[in-house]
């Protein structure tokens, strides 16, 4: 009977441990801003655009507890590894705690391809996703005329880990700030069930 206890006690605790340790994901795609909605409409205007044509986007809030963050954006046709004057597409975000905007980095990817890069947020962003963070892009910051390109499919906010959609525009779209359960959750809870019942083996076998 102590056995039987036992094990419904720790469940429970690894019940409510698992039902708390989520992932989530945040998408904004079309039809918000200038996201592409699908293949076709690729390099038609006014998703394909210049150096002239920056613009931003701002993802839902996201409350509860955290302790990773990234910013995943997908893009088509970044010439990142052009042998002369590569593309440059500086991604920035809002910050708050410094009233300014924080470059990230650069957009990377090749030629006629749709992918990702992959923005690993600071603890300083933090608060800023939990009231929504803010993005701006600027378009082929290095020139002054139409040289390089871009459009965009999505931008994927992922907390903790997060899976993240397909590259493409409309693939794998999942649902906004749905929570998505960690693979090392159900390890733990996997382990944490071998354990107990090799525990009540061998009370039974005690008893024999």
């Amino acid at each position: 009977m102590k056995t039987a206890k036992l094990i419904a006690v720790v469940l429970g605790v690894m019940f409510i441990f698992s039902t708390s340790a989520y992932a989530v994901v945040d998408v904004i795609q079309s039809p918000t801003g200038y996201f592409c909605p699908d293949e076709a409409q690729t390099y038609n205007a006014p998703y394909y655009r210049w150096y002239n044509e920056d613009w931003g986007w701002t993802h839902n809030a996201i409350g509860g507890t955290f302790t990773t963050a990234t910013l995943n954006i997908s893009a088509w046709d970044v010439d990142a590894d052009a042998y002369s004057e590569p593309e440059v597409d500086n991604i920035y975000a809002w910050e708050n705690s410094s009233a300014t905007w924080t470059l990230l980095g650069s957009l990377v990817g090749n030629d006629n391809a749709w992918g990702y890069t992959t923005f690993v947020l600071g603890s300083e962003f933090f608060d800023d996703i939990a009231s929504g963070l803010q993005i701006w892009m600027d378009i082929d910051a290095t020139h002054t005329q139409d040289w390089w390109a871009v459009a965009l499919a999505k931008s994927v906010l992922s907390l903790d880990g997060g899976a993240l959609p397909g590259a493409n525009p409309g693939a794998g779209l999942p649902t906004n700030g749905t929570p998505i359960p960690e693979p090392g959750t159900f390890m733990l809870l996997g382990s944490g069930l071998v354990g107990l019942l090799g525990y009540g083996k061998a009370r039974l076998g005690k008893k024999a």
